[in-house]
Parts: structure tokens; C-alpha cells; sequence
């Protein structure tokens, strides 16, 4: 029986990344809820201290090792959330017909898309600025802060707070419609690879672009297909 065409979508690098995430950057912001809504009880709130530290490191190191082992990789996501069309507006006028689909049970047609859609794009961009201010505000007030003018650390500490808030609720919906878009987790935390159907359904413009038949003995050229290093 003839395999169904895969391609690799998510190289292993960036689902290493993706795992480091789970395991960091999620605990961080769960704690930082906790931290934020302030319950009664201190023991709690110093073990959601100690969970949201912990986690913050992970994700710290993380970001620095994957841009300086992965800065291919880096240099591609920049480039795909920094490239928008009338094409990504008018996906995100329809909300990429998510709502039709869960909601309504029906779909609508939605401009053609490249390898990330303009909802990814747009978390993306939100992760990588708040992201970073995340990081540097969040050492700057653990590990510096007797020696950061009141000021600052005072809009340093506001901005942590509600931009922890922001990518937290954003992180979970993208958990959630990630789920939701079984081929895409699957592939992120799988093997990296995702059908060629699905592929050219949710990312036609990708698959135009950046992915060409893969030539062989044993695999004729229309069963064996590759992504090329641009995407």
C-alpha cells in the first residue's frame, strides 16, 4: 500500500525549542497567574515564586542556545512573521475561519497562506518582542533590582506584569487551536513531518515555493517530495 506524501515542516532544532517552551516558559506563566492574582496564603505564592524563577531560567537558556546553535532557524522565523501581504489581512478579517468551523461547523474560503498563517505571524511577533522584554525585565527585578532606579524598576515591574498577562492568555488560545490543528502539534512535537494534503490545504503558497519533488531510485518523482532550506 502506497504512504501518503509527508514533508518535514518543523526541523528538530525548533521542536527541541517548542519542548524547552512546555517546560519553561508554560510554568512561568502559570506561576506568574498565580503570582499576579495573589491568593491567600504565602507558602503558595513563594512555591509559585520558586516554580515561576525555575521556569524563567529554563526559558532563558533555552532562547540564548537555540539562537546561537539554531540562528538559521531564527533568521526564518523573523523572516516569515516579517513578511504580511493583503493576504494576511483579510485572513485575519475572517479570523482564518476558525470561528466558522468550531462554532458553525462549516468552512469558508480563506486566503492562501505560506508556511505560518497570520494568526501564527502575529503570536510569533508577540512572543519575540514580549518575549524578550519578559527575559530582560524579569532578571533585571530578580537579580538587580537594589541597584535599578525606583522608576525604572517600578514601569519595569507594570510591564512584566501585564505583558506576562497578555502572552500568557495569547500562549494558551495558541495551545488550544494548536490541539485543535491535530496534524500541525503532531507534527511539532512528533517527527516534524505533516501530510502533503494537509500541507497544501493550510499552506499552499509554502508548498508552491519552497517544496519540490524529491528524485530517486525507488521514489519517482511525484511519491517523494522535500522542503527546501529557504522555508
Amino acid at each position: 500500500m502506497q504512504q501518503e506524501p509527508r514533508i518535514l515542516r518543523h526541523p528538530l532544532a525548533s521542536r527541541i525549542f517548542h519542548w524547552s517552551l512546555i517546560l519553561g516558559f508554560l510554568p512561568a506563566a502559570l506561576s506568574g497567574f498565580v503570582i499576579w492574582w495573589k491568593p491567600e496564603g504565602e507558602d503558595f505564592v513563594n512555591l509559585a515564586m520558586r516554580i515561576h524563577i525555575i521556569g524563567a531560567t529554563i526559558f532563558t537558556v533555552a532562547s540564548i542556545l537555540f539562537t546561537i546553535l539554531a540562528t538559521d532557524r531564527v533568521v526564518a522565523f523573523i523572516r516569515h512573521i516579517s513578511e504580511w501581504t493583503m493576504h494576511d489581512v483579510r485572513w485575519l478579517m475572517v479570523g482564518g475561519g476558525y470561528m466558522h468551523k468550531i462554532v458553525f461547523k462549516k468552512e469558508i474560503p480563506v486566503p492562501p497562506m505560506d508556511k505560518m498563517n497570520s494568526g501564527q505571524k502575529s503570536m510569533g511577533a508577540l512572543m519575540l518582542h514580549g518575549g524578550i522584554f519578559l527575559m530582560v525585565s524579569g532578571w533585571l527585578l530578580y537579580a538587580f533590582l537594589p541597584i535599578t532606579p525606583r522608576e525604572i524598576a517600578y514601569w519595569l515591574g507594570l510591564g512584566h506584569e501585564w505583558i506576562g498577562l497578555l502572552l500568557g492568555v495569547s500562549t494558551l488560545a495558541h495551545i488550544g487551536l494548536g490541539i485543535y490543528n491535530q496534524a500541525e502539534f503532531k507534527s511539532m512535537f512528533g517527527d516534524g513531518t505533516i501530510p502533503l494534503a494537509v500541507a497544501e490545504k493550510h499552506s499552499p503558497l509554502w508548498v508552491e515555493r519552497h517544496v519540490e519533488p524529491l528524485v530517486s531510485d525507488d521514489a519517482p518523482q511525484e511519491q517523494a517530495l522535500q522542503e527546501q532550506s529557504l522555508g
